[in-house]
Protein backbone atom coordinates (compact mmCIF):
# COMPACT_ATOMS: atom_id res chain seq x y z
CA UNK A 1 0.00 0.00 0.00
CA UNK A 2 1.28 3.42 -0.77
CA UNK A 3 1.90 6.19 1.38
CA UNK A 4 0.61 9.25 0.32
CA UNK A 5 2.70 11.79 2.92
CA UNK A 6 6.26 9.95 0.86
CA UNK A 7 7.54 11.06 -1.91
CA UNK A 8 7.22 7.91 -4.49
CA UNK A 9 11.80 7.63 -4.48
CA UNK A 10 13.22 9.54 -1.47
CA UNK A 11 16.30 7.70 -2.18
CA UNK A 12 17.02 9.48 -5.41
CA UNK A 13 15.68 12.59 -4.08
CA UNK A 14 18.47 12.70 -1.73
CA UNK A 15 21.15 10.82 -3.47
CA UNK A 16 20.18 11.45 -7.38
CA UNK A 17 19.25 9.09 -9.49
CA UNK A 18 21.67 7.29 -11.86
CA UNK A 19 19.07 7.85 -14.98
CA UNK A 20 18.97 9.73 -17.06
CA UNK A 21 22.79 10.58 -17.81
CA UNK A 22 23.74 14.13 -17.76
CA UNK A 23 22.26 16.96 -16.00
CA UNK A 24 18.69 16.83 -15.41
CA UNK A 25 16.50 20.01 -13.49
CA UNK A 26 13.67 18.66 -11.80
CA UNK A 27 10.86 21.48 -11.43
CA UNK A 28 9.40 19.48 -8.62
CA UNK A 29 11.96 19.47 -6.60
CA UNK A 30 13.95 22.50 -7.63
CA UNK A 31 17.14 20.78 -8.09
CA UNK A 32 19.19 19.25 -10.26
CA UNK A 33 20.04 15.48 -10.61
CA UNK A 34 23.71 14.66 -12.11
CA UNK A 35 24.53 11.47 -13.38
CA UNK A 36 27.76 10.28 -14.94
CA UNK A 37 28.82 6.90 -16.77
CA UNK A 38 32.15 5.79 -15.88
CA UNK A 39 33.20 2.26 -15.91
CA UNK A 40 37.07 2.41 -14.18
CA UNK A 41 36.25 5.77 -12.34
CA UNK A 42 37.22 5.17 -8.47
CA UNK A 43 36.10 8.54 -7.40
CA UNK A 44 34.02 11.82 -8.82
CA UNK A 45 33.65 15.26 -8.19
CA UNK A 46 31.42 17.15 -9.56
CA UNK A 47 32.50 21.07 -10.34
CA UNK A 48 29.93 23.87 -10.65
CA UNK A 49 31.10 27.32 -12.30
CA UNK A 50 29.55 30.67 -11.93
CA UNK A 51 29.60 33.39 -14.66
CA UNK A 52 32.37 35.19 -13.11
CA UNK A 53 35.09 32.91 -12.41
CA UNK A 54 35.44 29.57 -15.42
CA UNK A 55 38.78 28.46 -13.52
CA UNK A 56 37.51 28.10 -9.45
CA UNK A 57 34.16 26.45 -9.11
CA UNK A 58 32.09 27.93 -6.86
CA UNK A 59 31.10 24.58 -5.75
CA UNK A 60 32.61 21.08 -5.68
CA UNK A 61 30.52 18.28 -4.67
CA UNK A 62 33.10 15.45 -3.62
CA UNK A 63 30.29 11.95 -4.88
CA UNK A 64 30.32 8.71 -2.25
CA UNK A 65 30.85 5.45 -3.98
CA UNK A 66 28.28 4.16 -1.09
CA UNK A 67 25.89 6.71 -1.58
CA UNK A 68 26.14 8.22 -4.78
CA UNK A 69 27.22 5.23 -7.11
CA UNK A 70 24.95 2.48 -8.95
CA UNK A 71 27.03 0.02 -10.84
CA UNK A 72 29.05 2.04 -12.97
CA UNK A 73 26.99 5.28 -12.87
CA UNK A 74 28.00 7.92 -10.28
CA UNK A 75 25.00 10.12 -9.53
CA UNK A 76 23.90 12.90 -7.09
CA UNK A 77 21.00 15.60 -6.54
CA UNK A 78 21.83 19.13 -5.81
CA UNK A 79 19.28 21.62 -4.48
CA UNK A 80 19.30 25.32 -6.52
CA UNK A 81 19.47 26.65 -2.88
CA UNK A 82 23.14 25.15 -2.57
CA UNK A 83 24.26 26.71 -5.48
CA UNK A 84 22.86 30.00 -6.21
CA UNK A 85 24.82 31.40 -9.06
CA UNK A 86 25.80 28.48 -10.70
CA UNK A 87 25.58 28.50 -14.55
CA UNK A 88 28.06 25.52 -15.80
CA UNK A 89 29.65 22.50 -14.58
CA UNK A 90 32.16 19.64 -15.16
CA UNK A 91 33.98 16.75 -13.62
CA UNK A 92 37.34 16.02 -12.05
CA UNK A 93 37.42 12.00 -12.31
CA UNK A 94 40.03 9.85 -10.59
CA UNK A 95 41.07 6.71 -11.89
CA UNK A 96 43.63 4.35 -12.82
CA UNK A 97 46.67 5.56 -14.81
CA UNK A 98 48.02 3.09 -17.16
CA UNK A 99 48.03 3.66 -20.60
CA UNK A 100 48.93 -0.10 -22.02
CA UNK A 101 45.26 -0.55 -20.59
CA UNK A 102 44.38 2.76 -22.10
CA UNK A 103 43.56 4.08 -18.81
CA UNK A 104 44.67 7.64 -18.44
CA UNK A 105 42.65 9.12 -15.58
CA UNK A 106 44.28 12.53 -14.62
CA UNK A 107 42.13 13.89 -11.38
CA UNK A 108 43.72 17.30 -12.63
CA UNK A 109 41.78 17.54 -15.74
CA UNK A 110 38.14 19.32 -15.77
CA UNK A 111 36.05 16.91 -18.24
CA UNK A 112 33.37 17.79 -20.29
CA UNK A 113 30.22 15.78 -19.26
CA UNK A 114 29.63 13.46 -22.68
CA UNK A 115 25.46 13.89 -22.03
CA UNK A 116 25.84 18.00 -21.36
CA UNK A 117 22.61 18.72 -23.25
CA UNK A 118 24.82 22.33 -23.81
CA UNK A 119 28.12 23.17 -24.47
CA UNK A 120 30.08 26.64 -23.05
CA UNK A 121 33.23 27.17 -24.53
CA UNK A 122 35.15 29.78 -22.42
CA UNK A 123 37.19 32.99 -23.85
CA UNK A 124 40.41 30.60 -22.56
CA UNK A 125 39.19 27.63 -24.02
CA UNK A 126 42.38 25.56 -25.55
CA UNK A 127 42.34 22.12 -27.04
CA UNK A 128 46.00 21.64 -26.51
CA UNK A 129 45.38 22.00 -22.78
CA UNK A 130 43.43 18.67 -22.78
CA UNK A 131 46.73 16.74 -24.01
CA UNK A 132 49.13 18.71 -21.61
CA UNK A 133 49.87 17.47 -18.12
CA UNK A 134 48.38 19.71 -15.74
CA UNK A 135 45.70 20.88 -15.16
CA UNK A 136 43.23 22.69 -18.10
CA UNK A 137 41.14 25.00 -15.49
CA UNK A 138 39.20 28.04 -17.10
CA UNK A 139 40.39 26.13 -20.81
CA UNK A 140 38.22 23.25 -20.37
CA UNK A 141 34.73 23.49 -21.92
CA UNK A 142 31.96 23.43 -19.40
CA UNK A 143 28.50 22.16 -19.36
CA UNK A 144 25.73 24.16 -19.31
CA UNK A 145 23.16 23.71 -16.24
CA UNK A 146 19.32 22.68 -17.91
CA UNK A 147 17.08 25.69 -17.13
CA UNK A 148 20.10 28.26 -16.28
CA UNK A 149 19.53 31.42 -17.84
CA UNK A 150 23.47 31.87 -19.01
CA UNK A 151 25.08 34.92 -18.73
CA UNK A 152 27.00 36.07 -21.62
CA UNK A 153 30.78 37.24 -20.96
CA UNK A 154 31.58 40.25 -21.95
Amino acid sequence: MKNPDRPPDRWSDVEGAPSPLGATWSPRSRAWNFALYTKHATGVTLLLYGADDLVEPLYRFVLDHLANKSGRVWHCRVHEDEIPGACYYAYRVDGPFDPAAGLRFDRDKILLDPYARGVFFPPGFDREAAKAVGSNAGRAPLGILPCCATPRLA
